[in-house]
């Protein structure tokens, strides 16, 4: 293979890369601003969980775009007169300690990341139909399983060596996202209906409308892992990019989420087992007199003053005027 024909697996692996460090530079600002709002907030249970939970995957998501970078150094700068140029070295280096290293932490951030939306799923699910979620968590148990194995198969060669475990992965973990994001993105969308009639379009867009159900769901990173899967079978070299990119938002799609909950906007265990998930809604003649958390969230946004009456509106803490106690919607139980 000539120079020429090396060029797209060039061009797209820098290109991937460099889309990873901007997206990095998200996410960085992404953690550090929902480690600020969580720390302010009074949800002691929550703060301490997404706060960790996510330090974890930043610290993961550093190192995989950090062994990248070291990589694409050791090829187009150290070595990039070796026989066969930057693309014979990338193969004959594949099984570098430093690849390896990253490709455990990309594998690993992965798999806390798909964690994190089993939860979710069982959190939209679990107090109408908790055993929809039984098929994605058996579907999460494969594909983690498949990934420790895969990260195995890459640090040594005579590992299963005829058998590519990589596809067999990214199959579970990519049938798992689809699974999860339509089972959220579906159950939003119910919500959706009954939220617009009863609280109006602007107050329930804050829970239902697009940006939601984008976040929520996870369909980016869903439609990224489409992408790659499709460009690794096909052995494109697009597959290079696609993998940078769909590797960075491992970290960034669920760190979306916790950006979300930290400011109050995402759906929490607190707020389904107040308001459930299924339509239609029947809120109580107290609850419609006195406000509900949700109206709340929706009129801080929206500059309006909440329908219990009159008075300041805050996020964090919610007061219930009825019981005289402080919830909050950030609480996970």
């Amino acid at each position: 293979m000539d120079a020429n024909q090396n060029l797209p697996l060039e061009r797209s692996w820098y290109i991937g890369n460099t889309i990873f460090a901007i997206l990095y530079g998200v996410e960085l600002c992404m953690f550090f601003l929902s480690s600020y709002f969580l720390w302010k907030s009074k949800s002691d249970n929550s703060r301490k969980f997404y706060i960790i939970y996510g330090a974890i995957l930043t610290i993961l998501i550093t190192i995989a775009m950090s062994c990248n970078l070291f990589f694409g150094q050791m090829m187009w700068i150290e070595h990039r007169d070796v026989d066969g140029g930057p693309v014979a070295y990338f193969g004959e280096n594949v099984q570098a300690w430093y690849n390896v290293f990253g490709t455990a932490a990309d594998i690993t951030a992965d798999i806390l990341s798909n964690a994190l939306m089993l939860y979710r799923c069982y959190v939209f699910w679990g107090s109408s139909s908790p055993w929809a979620v039984v098929f994605p968590g058996l579907l999460f148990l494969s594909s983690a399983v498949m990934g420790l194995i895969s990260t195995v198969q890459s640090a040594r060669a005579d590992f299963f060596a005829a058998v590519n475990l990589v596809i067999p992965w990214l199959v579970l973990t990519l049938t798992f996202n689809v699974v999860t994001t339509c089972m959220i993105a579906f159950r939003l969308v119910s919500v959706g209906r009954g939220l617009r009639q009863i609280l109006g379009k602007e107050r329930a867009e804050v829970y239902t409308g697009v940006v939601a159900i984008l976040i929520e769901s996870a369909l980016p990173f869903t439609l990224l892992g489409i992408g790659y899967v499709i460009t690794y079978v096909r052995n494109d070299p697009e597959a290079l990019a696609f993998a940078s990119i769909w590797g960075c938002f491992v970290s960034l799609s669920p760190q979306a989420i916790i950006l979300r909950v930290s400011l109050g906007a995402g759906w929490t265990k607190q707020t389904i087992s107040q308001y459930g998930t299924d339509t239609p809604f029947e809120f109580s003649a107290a609850s419609r007199s006195n406000g509900t958390a949700l109206q709340t969230i929706a009129d801080s946004r929206t500059g309006k003053e909440s329908a219990g009456g009159s008075g300041s509106t805050s996020t964090f803490p919610v007061f219930s005027r009825k019981q005289d106690t402080t919830t909050s919607l950030v609480d996970i139980v």
